[in-house]
């Protein structure tokens, strides 16, 4: 009996300590949660992390590496967020995706809040790309065979149902068999289908940048409403 006992005791001791490492872990990767910090760099114009913002001309600059030329793609380019997305994307931004979207809201918050909670069109948004031989074409002319791609379409913006989870916590580690991970993805996939029924897109390889070269690319955002 006491060692039955002594046995049990064990098992509480080995369980509590499982939990006051989880506990300390989750205050550690709480602790180090990434804060956009919003610079102004000149009169009107600001950076956000690694984002320029011109908010006279309503346009947010950024960099990106190209990763894919090729083939389909879910979106054309990636901001670091929502890590089953990379591998879906043709371009990687440089920037976190909570970057970006502090950076729209700066320009319009009532365009962002729309367009986080997929209320409105977006149109108007036209997306620039610029690499080292001085050649700028829009983002959509890089697609095949699509017509009225929204901004959206292009690029994700995260989900006011997921973005606490999945943008809230610096923890890097992979997430791929969370409970939380299978309902986010699937959730989202049934969003990522335009009003044609298709999901993505194919790219015009004699159009797309070749391989690992860095582009410069930019949002204009358009008239305000």
């Amino acid at each position: 009996m006491r060692i039955l006992r002594n046995k049990r005791n064990a098992w509480l001791i080995c369980l509590l300590a499982v939990a006051t490492v989880l506990l300390m872990s989750g205050s550690t990767f709480s602790l180090a949660k990434k804060e956009p910090v919003c610079r102004e760099i000149s009169q009107d114009k600001y950076e956000i992390g690694p984002l320029f913002v011109d908010p006279e001309k309503r346009e947010i600059h950024l960099t990106g590496r190209v990763m894919k030329r090729e083939g389909w793609v879910q979106f054309l380019f990636y901001c670091h967020g929502y890590r089953w997305l990379e591998e879906e994307s043709a371009i990687i931004v440089d920037a976190d995706l909570i970057f970006l979207q502090t950076a729209i809201a700066l320009l319009d918050w009532k365009l962002w809040h729309g367009l986080w909670e997929k209320k409105v069109r977006d149109g108007d948004i036209k997306v620039k790309l610029n690499w080292r031989n001085g050649k700028i074409i829009l983002a959509t002319q890089l697609l095949r065979d699509v017509d009225g791609v929204q901004f959206s379409e292009l690029i994700f913006l995260g989900s006011p149902y997921f973005d606490e989870a999945v943008l809230g916590e610096a923890f890097s580690g992979s997430c791929s068999l969370c409970p939380l991970y299978a309902l986010e993805e699937k959730a989202l996939r049934k969003e990522f289908v335009r009003p044609s029924g298709k999901s993505g897109y194919f790219l015009d390889e004699k159009l797309m940048p070749p391989n690992g070269i860095c582009v410069k690319i930019t949002f204009g955002l358009g008239k305000e409403n």
